[in-house]
């Protein structure tokens, strides 16, 4: 069934409504916590404030190319970068404020490349997927961009296992809306995935490309239904009025609702691709609230003082009046991880 609406395409039935108040929880803490209403008083987020920042301890690879973060617990996490073929598990210190990276997990073979893009945890697992896009400069098809992996974590210890492999590359290719673009750059409206959140069992894939009539995507899938091996599983395609040449950059579940990094949906140009759709240089990174169910979103406001580009993001603490979360970032050194505060 479509519906022009909200441009929902649903395969094999509708999936419930996730509840609409907004980010009262604590991701990073605990996910499997229960849900607080918000209360009357509550106001939209309007404000964005860089008010710390974290370090990593130990060597992290690929150090320069960090995008994706979850946490299984308030101790322990796992990080990716989108050229490496391990995940690393890292141990939060708040009070040091450092991520000490204390061991890796292959994904693969050493060398190979994923392509990892986001990471999120639920439960007891972790969930890391790769961008099931082409290569950005030369537009190239790589088999290992299009998997998605799901880890058996313990978070009283960090460590974790690998446990399935899979990929929604069939799905894409078929869906009415996303198959004309798969496989295509990001220059020219190409799908790409950049975003995974995890809340009751589903998973939720934010794509940076394509935005469509200034909409960008959110695909919610059950997670087992991902693993099963079905080949024609049913999903949810939502719609999102993010804006204009805007795509979802990372997307992270509280209790309630979800909160998303928003930035250029199209890439910069390349030699083979030299004009670029939906990429304006120098455009920088918002945060938006999303309810989990219907196509509008809210603008917090712009991220200030980037030091690279917004990769990834966890929730360190949350309240009815602000939300604090840890942003990495691709191109510096170390990622950069910075704190924010949003209120």
């Amino acid at each position: 069934m479509y519906d022009s609406r909200s441009w929902k395409f649903v395969v094999g039935g509708v999936f419930g409504c996730l509840l609409a108040s907004m980010l009262l929880g604590a991701a990073c803490a605990d996910s499997d916590q229960a849900a607080q209403p918000a209360g009357e008083s509550t106001k939209p987020w309007t404000r964005v404030e860089l008010v710390g920042r974290y370090s990593f301890k130990g060597a992290v690879l690929e150090d320069k190319d960090l995008s994706g973060i979850a946490c299984a617990s308030d101790r322990y996490g796992l990080v990716g970068t989108d050229e490496g073929w391990a995940v690393q598990i890292v141990e939060l210190s708040p009070k040091a404020r450092t991520l000490t990276v204390t061991g890796t997990i292959p994904l693969l073979d050493a060398g190979a490349e994923i392509d990892i893009e986001a990471i999120a945890s639920e439960a007891g697992s972790y969930y890391v997927t790769g961008s099931h896009g082409v290569a950005k400069k030369t537009g190239e098809s790589q088999a290992n961009r299009y998997k998605i992996f799901r880890l058996k974590a313990n978070p009283a210890t960090g460590s974790a296992v690998v446990q399935d492999t899979a990929s929604l590359s069939g799905l894409l290719r078929r869906d009415p809306v996303l198959g004309t673009y798969f496989q295509k750059p990001l220059q020219r409206r190409g799908l790409n995935i950049e975003g995974l959140a995890v809340r009751d069992g589903k998973l939720f894939f934010g794509f940076r490309g394509p935005n469509l009539d200034g909409a960008a995507f959110v695909l919610e899938i059950r997670a087992d239904d991902v693993f099963s091996g079905k080949s024609r599983p049913a999903y949810t395609l939502h719609r999102l009025a993010l804006g204009d040449g805007l795509g979802i950059r990372e997307i992270v579940a509280a209790r309630t609702g979800f909160l998303l990094i928003a930035g250029n949906s199209g890439a910069e140009p390349s030699e083979r691709f030299p004009r670029a759709e939906n990429y304006r240089e120098g455009r920088g990174y918002s945060l938006f609230t999303w309810d989990g169910k219907g196509s509008r979103v809210h603008e917090i406001g712009p991220i200030p003082n980037v030091p690279g580009k917004a990769e990834a993001m966890t929730i360190l603490e949350e309240s009815p009046d602000h939300v604090t979360v840890l942003i990495l970032f691709d191109g510096p050194k170390g990622g950069r991880p910075s704190i924010y505060r949003i209120d």
